[in-house]
C-alpha cells in the first residue's frame, strides 16, 4: 500500500472517529459507517464479514450496529489488522512470477537464433499469464464479485469482472480487451504454438500485467 493510501486511510479513521460521538446524530452515523466500509474495500475486500454487517445495520436504520461497526474498523486500524497477510503473500507470488517472467524475456533477447527465443517467451508467457489469472482471482474476492471458484480460467474471471449489461465493470472496457490478447498470448505457451510468440507481446504482456495489478490491488 502507497504513502497516499495509507494517508487516505488515516483520514477517514480520524473522521470516523469523529462522526461516531455520542453527541452525533443519524446523519453522522450514517456517513461514518459508510466510510468505515469504504475502508474496508479498500483494505480487507468487500467480501469481509465486517462490510454485510454494516451493510445490513445501514439498511435497517439500526444506527446503534451500524456505530458499533464503524468503531470496530477504527480498532481494527488501531491494531494494524487492516491488511490481509493471505493477500499480501498473494501479491509477493505475483511479483516473483512476473520477475522470473522478465529475466526469462532478457534470456530472449540475448539469444542467438529464433529457435532459442521461443522457449524462453513462451516461459515468459506463462507465468505472466498465471500471475495475472492470480491477481483477477483476487481482484474478484476484493471487489465481492461473484465466480465459480472450480472454474478459475482467466477468460472466467475476466468475464466476472466485466459484465456491462449487468452494471458490473470493475475493469473498464480497453483493460478488458488488453487482458484478452493476453489471454491469447498464454494460450500460445498453453499449447506449445511457441513459433508464434513474439518478443515484443511477451514483453509488453510482463510490463503491462505489472502495471494492472499495481492499478488495481494492494
Amino acid at each position: 500500500m502507497t504513502d497516499s493510501d495509507n494517508a487516505s486511510i488515516r483520514a477517514r479513521i480520524d473522521k470516523i472517529v469523529r462522526l461516531c460521538g455520542d453527541d452525533q446524530g443519524s446523519i453522522q452515523y450514517f456517513e461514518a459507517a459508510a466510510l468505515a466500509q469504504t475502508v474496508l474495500h479498500d483494505t480487507l475486500g468487500g467480501s469481509h464479514p465486517l462490510m454485510g454487517g454494516i451493510q445490513h445495520a445501514l439498511e435497517k436504520s439500526d444506527w446503534q450496529r451500524a456505530v458499533a461497526g464503524a468503531r470496530s474498523v477504527v480498532t481494527l486500524f488501531e491494531h494494524g489488522a487492516l491488511t490481509s497477510p493471505r493477500l499480501a503473500i498473494a501479491h509477493e507470488i505475483e511479483g516473483d512470477l512476473l520477475d522470473i517472467a522478465q529475466a526469462q524475456v532478457e534470456i530472449a533477447e540475448s539469444a542467438q537464433t529464433s529457435g532459442q527465443k521461443q522457449l524462453p517467451l513462451a516461459v515468459a508467457a506463462f507465468l505472466a499469464g498465471a500471475a495475472l489469472e492470480d491477481g483477477l482471482r483476487r481482484l474478484c474476492i476484493a471487489r465481492a464479485v461473484p465466480f465459480d471458484t472450480q472454474r478459475t480460467s482467466l477468460a472466467k474471471l475476466q468475464g466476472a469482472l466485466y459484465q456491462p449489461s449487468k452494471q458490473v465493470e470493475v475493469i473498464s472496457s480497453s483493460e478488458n480487451k488488453q487482458i484478452t490478447a493476453w489471454g491469447d498470448s498464454r494460450n500460445k505457451a498453453d499449447h506449445g504454438r511457441f513459433g508464434e510468440i513474439t518478443h515484443s507481446e511477451v514483453l509488453s504482456m510482463v510490463i503491462g500485467v505489472r502495471a494492472f495489478l499495481d492499478r488495481h490491488l494492494p
